[in-house]
């Protein structure tokens, strides 16, 4: 991250998602003593998550929160594309964690539009997405949802009909 942060703001770090940033301070572990960022996740604010500031492959994760045009790129590029079902359940594993872990909202949203369709045919079908595939979702909701709440100062729970209303064009 190339901008200095500022005690108290949002950030995302990885798959985490969205952090208040708590502190920047000198700390050991082990190996001498270094700068870190210490965040605490919104969604477990009584955990820590420390960055080593000389870490330059940890810094990448690390970085500012989406702004609202932003968000509404994303959201018009959504139909643009779409991820397929993948039946091989260790190819879909392995293509559903890379989405989770890469910050592409874009196709953070398409998973989830490809999950919940999968979720809806079983569900008529008197089954259940397996556990994993869940998990994906799960995630893949939690990340969006923190982060579009945040940014655009609007209630977790008001997310998704944020983006059905833009998506639909209401």
């Amino acid at each position: 991250m190339s901008e200095e942060l500022t005690k108290g703001c949002y950030v995302v770090y990885g798959k985490t998602g969205v952090c208040r940033l708590l502190d920047k301070q000198v700390m050991s572990f082990g190996n001498g003593s270094a700068e870190y960022y210490v965040l605490a996740p919104v969604s477990d604010e009584r955990s820590s998550v420390y960055v080593p500031c000389d870490n330059p492959k940890l810094m990448e994760r690390l970085r500012r929160l989406l702004k609202p045009q932003q968000i509404t790129d994303i959201l018009d590029g959504v139909d643009e594309g779409q991820i397929d079902w993948i039946d091989d359940r260790t190819e879909r594993q392995v293509a559903f964690r890379q989405i989770v872990g890469s910050d592409d909202h874009l196709q953070l949203m398409r998973l989830i539009r490809c999950l919940y369709c999968k979720k809806q045919e079983k569900q008529a079908a008197g089954k259940r997405l397996s556990a994993m595939d869940e998990s994906y979702l799960q995630d893949a909701v939690r990340l969006v949802e923190e982060e579009f709440a945040i940014a655009l100062d609007i209630p977790r729970r008001r997310v998704g009909e944020f983006i059905r209303q833009h998506i639909e064009g209401e």
